[in-house]
């Protein structure tokens, strides 16, 4: 069994920004599509958890997905559904997941684990779902409380391991644990992949990045806001600009259909054209993401808004 996205994957993480600009594709080899800005956590590090997301909470439409489906049909374009909510809590996400496998489109999907009970369990082993990834956060249940602000590290455990064993040898889908660390001692790291690693096909564990929050757009209480203000305070990481394979080799679609230069941009300040009335292909040669492609290739990160506090540490392991 292997990760169906892993092809992209090694091709959007090999060569630098100019090379890729270099081999720019005519369309993008996959889409994050966000099926929803609503989500049911209020995680600290997340604009939609800690309530500093400029755009109203809304449900992709059908056929605002429908048109996507249909433009990324030709090309076979993986469809990722992730975005700055839970994609979960769409009511007709097995519907989506659906209509994207009819295509024969590789499909992903990225959930915090909540909604991972016994019915939703059987229509992913049954609607031909490629990819699964659970994000968690921390290594311990204390660790993801404080960062969820919900108890539930062990209702997640429960359901990943649960989906692993119902689904058995099956090829599909691959199942993927991902958590990010701030101050955890490295034992604990160990801990975890030791725990999770017989119920999942890969496990990542990342530094938590904090450097994309407006802190002063933040809607906490006041000790929330303390540890959030605490945990930035004392992140220590190297950070380096990554070379960026954002804006060469997908496309960020936001709920209402809207495209957007990368998934950084949670607030929607790019603007590239909505796929209701202007085809993906071209958003994805727009001017406005065609000047992040060639400032990137400069590395001029500085002077561009989404990359000037964009940096490359979240991989700490990945086994």
């Amino acid at each position: 069994m292997s990760n169906p996205f892993q092809h992209w994957y090694d091709s959007c993480n090999s060569g630098d920004s100019a090379a890729k600009l270099a081999a720019l594709p005519p369309f993008p080899t996959h889409i994050d599509v966000e099926l929803t800005s609503v989500c049911n956590f209020r995680c600290l590090m997340c604009p939609t958890g800690n309530l500093s997301l400029q755009r109203d909470g809304e449900f992709m439409e059908w056929d605002t997905f429908d048109q996507i489906i249909d433009q990324c049909e030709p090309h076979g374009a993986g469809i990722r559904f992730i975005g700055w909510g839970e994609p979960m809590m769409h009511p007709q996400l097995f519907r989506f997941i659906r209509r994207a496998s009819d295509a024969l489109l590789p499909t992903h999907l990225n959930t915090n684990g909540s909604k991972l009970h016994q019915y939703e369990q059987n229509m992913i082993l049954n609607m031909g779902l490629d990819s699964i990834k659970v994000s968690m956060q921390g290594t311990t249940a204390e660790s993801y409380r404080d960062m969820r602000n919900i108890d539930y590290y062990e209702g997640v455990f429960t359901a990943v391991r649960t989906l692993h064993r119902r689904r058995g040898n099956a090829p599909r889908p691959w199942i993927h644990v991902s958590t990010t660390i701030t101050d955890e001692h490295p034992s604990t790291v160990e801990v975890f992949k030791k725990r999770f690693a017989p119920y999942c096909d890969q496990i990542s564990v990342g530094y938590t990045t904090f450097d994309y929050l407006d802190l002063a757009a933040v809607r906490l209480g006041d000790q929330d806001r303390e540890r959030l203000e605490k945990m930035v305070a004392n992140q220590e990481v190297e950070k380096r600009h990554p070379s960026c394979p954002e804006v060469y080799d997908k496309l960020t679609i936001h709920a209402d259909g809207s495209a957007r230069v990368c998934c950084n941009d949670y607030n929607g300040e790019t603007f590239l054209g909505n796929v209701n009335d202007t085809p993906i292909g071209a958003m994805f040669h727009h001017p406005v993401i065609k000047e992040y492609r060639e400032k990137l290739a400069r590395e001029e990160h500085d002077y561009l808004h989404l990359c000037a506090d964009c940096y490359d540490y979240m991989e700490l392991t990945n086994d």
